[in-house]
C-alpha cells in the first residue's frame, strides 16, 4: 500500500492595510495561486447603531489585481527591463 505524501503549494501573498481615524479598517489581500490571483478584501466599520460590522469579499483574476497598469507604472517596468538587459 502506498501512501501519498503532502503535496507542498508555494504562494505569495500582497497585503495593504489602511486604517482610519474612527477605528474602521480595509485590508486588500492579493494572493498568487496556480493559474492566477485570489483577491480577498476585508472591511471593518461601525454600522449606523455603532456596532463593529465586518465584510470579505473574495474574487479571482487572471492577472495581478495589485499591479499598476497606469502609463507611469508600465514605463517603471519598461525601464527596469531595461535596466537589466
Amino acid at each position: 500500500m502506498e501512501s501519498e505524501g503532502n503535496k507542498s503549494v508555494e504562494s505569495t501573498v500582497n497585503i495593504t492595510r489602511k486604517e482610519f481615524e474612527d477605528g474602521s479598517s480595509e485590508e486588500i489581500r492579493v494572493e498568487q495561486v496556480d493559474g492566477g490571483f485570489i483577491k480577498t478584501i476585508c472591511k471593518k466599520y461601525k454600522d449606523k447603531d455603532g456596532c463593529w460590522q465586518w465584510d470579505e469579499e473574495k474574487s479571482v483574476h487572471t492577472e495581478n489585481p495589485m499591479r499598476d497598469n497606469s502609463t507611469e507604472g508600465i514605463v517603471s517596468r519598461l525601464e527596469q527591463v531595461l535596466k537589466n538587459m
